[in-house]
């Protein structure tokens, strides 16, 4: 498999903390109009999975052979994961601002995750029992349904007071977990959007003195 820091395709940033928010992110902005969409077809999709290090090589190989085989197929499995992207921006959201969440995004969540679990094997290693998958069950939907497992994991079992979105408008709008020891962390990355906007209020104070 490939290292996610060595992979420069689809997706040139990752700042989410869990492969789930980083799905969500792969749009350029979340705060203001879109002008970029990294997931352009199921091919970028499987590119996303091999930088998140979401199957082992075999997994990824019968994926890609079926896309081969079943181009149509494949284009189908890319919108139903660009809307499950949607529902889960809007879910996630919804934990962030205290709010129900949207109609019918947790049960999407659980069909998926119920579908991850029919492709998946338990499996002693030495450290213990682990879910792995079976690449020979492996359907087009799958990098829907390990993004759902990693999504029903964040929200059943993390600290849900650390899930937070880099602040509008100067920030980008993408979700992240924070895992500094305090919780302070405000923006997606400061060299992505926390340096911009300390930039941005820099010039805006030296506009301010000249005036």
């Amino acid at each position: 498999m490939h290292d996610a820091r060595t992979v420069a395709w689809p997706v040139p940033f990752f700042f989410g903390g869990r492969a789930c928010l980083d799905f969500v992110n792969t749009v350029n902005s979340r705060s203001r109009p879109v002008t970029k969409d990294y997931l352009s077809d199921y091919a970028a999709l499987l590119g996303w999975s091999v930088q998140v290090d979401l199957f082992d090589a075999p997994s990824l190989e019968r994926l890609r052979t079926l896309a081969e085989a079943d181009g149509r197929g494949a284009e189908a499995a890319h919108v139903r994961a660009i809307r499950f992207r949607e529902t889960l921006f809007a879910l996630f959201r919804s934990v962030i601002e205290g709010c129900d969440p949207p109609e019918g995004g947790l049960a999407e969540l659980s069909r998926l995750s119920g579908k991850a679990r029919q492709q998946q094997r338990l499996a002693r290693e030495p450290a213990g029992f682990v879910w792995n998958w079976d690449e020979s069950r492996l359907d087009l939907d799958a990098p829907l349904h390990a993004v759902a497992l990693c999504a029903e994991a964040m929200l059943t079992g993390d600290d849900l007071g650390r899930l937070k979105a880099c602040p509008g408008p100067d920030g980008c709008g993408w979700l992240f977990f924070d895992e500094t020891k305090n919780a302070s962390r405000r923006w997606c990355s400061m060299d992505h959007c926390g340096g911009t906007a300390k930039a941005r209020r820099h010039a805006a104070r030296i506009r301010e003195k000249r005036a």
